[in-house]
């Protein structure tokens, strides 16, 4: 179903279909993912909650024009993230038409006894390791790691994060670090593609999304390496002796529109290490002020 919407509208102005046409793939995908977002997911749930028997007309709308210009211009209509946005715009379509849409999603349900046991191997017994064997990271694990990186809570769903995996002593070398990376199995990189953020205005009225983005990611792939009987670390030192980030993106090659945010060192661990241990969770608990 075509829609009736003549331009998508954001908190800084609109894009016509004409500027839809041309805006780079890039951008437009990452488009198509926020208004998805904002424009059927948010207001989804609390409209079928208090659902009141009648068509609303302009629903979802704006995602469903980004939808037509992607297709329109040949873009792929079977990656993951698109047939996301598929089911919604059919929703919305529902929606649009005076339709209450019957979902079959599951709620969460406590996990097994068992089950919490892996959770709490996973959670708990992870630790930052410094010291590596030079022995290489097969391919399928680091592939594992970067998937579980992928599966992360991203805002607004923008899909804009990006890796980069530096196996080689040379390529290690680009990364400046307070620890070794002389001797590991890879580097992985994350960043973000700042174009993606610009086109939503995030990079104005958020612009602190991107490392929660990149902070999230990179937390799901040390639970994987953990769990694939990995040593990892959690490095966020791009600002050493210069701008180590712009210094990397240089010898890298890095276009100007990705921004790398932190990175974390995986292999063989060479020794055994102490875990680390918090601060009690009472002392972390900030309580209301007493008046």
């Amino acid at each position: 179903m075509a829609t009736t919407a003549a331009t998508v509208q954001w908190i800084f102005g609109k894009y016509t279909r004409e500027d839809l046409m041309i805006m780079d793939p890039i951008a437009l995908r990452g488009l198509l993912h926020e208004r998805t977002h904002h424009m059927i997911e948010v207001p989804l749930y609390p409209t079928l909650l208090k659902w009141r028997g009648r068509a609303i007309k302009s629903f979802g709308e704006q995602a469903q024009l980004c939808y037509e210009i992607w297709c329109a211009r040949g873009f792929t209509d079977t990656a993951p993230d698109i047939q996301w946005v598929k089911k919604y715009l059919a929703i919305a379509e529902q929606i649009r038409a005076g339709e209450k849409p019957e979902l079959d999603e599951p709620l969460p349900t406590p996990f097994t006894p068992e089950e919490m046991a892996v959770v709490n191997k996973l959670i708990y017994g992870r630790r930052s390791y410094r010291d590596y064997l030079d022995k290489p990271i097969p391919e399928e694990m680091l592939e594992t790691i970067m998937e579980a990186g992928r599966a992360a809570p991203i805002g607004c769903n923008l899909g804009h994060l990006k890796f980069i995996v530096l196996r080689t002593s040379k390529e290690r070398k680009m990364i400046w670090s307070d620890i070794s990376t002389r001797s590991c199995g890879a580097i992985i990189v994350l960043c973000h593609d700042k174009r993606i953020a610009a086109v939503v205005g995030q990079d104005k009225v958020v612009p602190q999304n991107a490392g929660f983005d990149a902070a999230a990611a990179g937390d799901h792939m040390l639970l994987m390496a953990h769990a694939l009987g990995l040593g990892g670390c959690w490095l966020s030192e791009l600002h050493g002796e210069g701008d180590t980030a712009e210094i990397f993106k240089k010898k890298y090659g890095l276009p100007d529109y990705i921004e790398p945010d932190l990175h974390i060192i995986l292999g063989y661990p060479s020794i055994g290490i102490i875990k680390s241990l918090r601060t009690p969770l009472k002392d972390m608990i900030i309580e209301k002020p007493q008046k």
